[in-house]
């Protein structure tokens, strides 16, 4: 054999054992992506009061997320939409939620390809809840955070809810056997 063949030979092999590497890892990858991922993820849910996120949200929207017009919308108070959400800590915990809600939807999109608008909707709305948080940050800084509360906070919550109402019905959707305890967890 010369030394060209060997070195072909030898090339061979390192694809193909590169090509095994590669199948090893995503057996691996799919069987780390079972319920048990599932519910990991779903641990990292933290606790928000889904019927105050509910009264806040439906305060000003509708049940299909399209703005009230409605003589009775936007009725609640900064004090009443603070106390209900839990001030801070409250938009802390929906904040971190919602890279909760994107790695849920990621999850379904692993199977169900389809899946990917709804990961990329609830990316964009993570990021507009971050940058009304930020503005909330910098009214609290220059003492106006109670007149940016329904302005801000309340669109945050409104827009959370959606989000998890996304999340839902992509789960209801893709008939998924785990939507009864997102159900109860979101």
């Amino acid at each position: 054999m010369n030394y060209h063949s060997v070195l072909f030979l030898s090339a061979i092999a390192l694809v193909l054992a590169a090509l095994v590497a590669a199948a090893a890892f995503a057996l691996n990858r799919a069987r780390r992506s079972s319920r048990g991922e599932w519910e990991d993820i779903l641990k990292r849910l933290a606790f928000i009061d889904r019927s105050h996120v509910q009264e806040i949200a439906l305060d000003v929207i509708d049940s299909s997320g399209e703005p009230r017009k409605d003589d009775r919308s936007a009725t609640l108070d900064s004090e009443t939409i603070w106390t209900l959400i839990g001030g801070w800590k409250g938009l802390e915990a929906l904040e971190s939620n919602c890279a909760v809600l994107i790695d849920l939807a990621f999850y379904v999109q692993q199977w169900y390809p389809e899946a990917v608008a709804v990961t990329e909707q609830l990316r964009m709305n993570a990021r507009e809840i971050e940058w009304r948080i930020s503005r909330l940050k910098i009214a609290r800084q220059t003492g106006k955070l109670e007149n940016t509360i329904p302005m801000y906070a309340q669109q945050t919550i409104a827009t959370y809810y959606l989000m998890t109402r996304r999340v839902l019905a992509l789960y209801e959707q893709g008939n998924l056997s785990m939507l009864a305890e997102l159900q109860r967890n979101i």
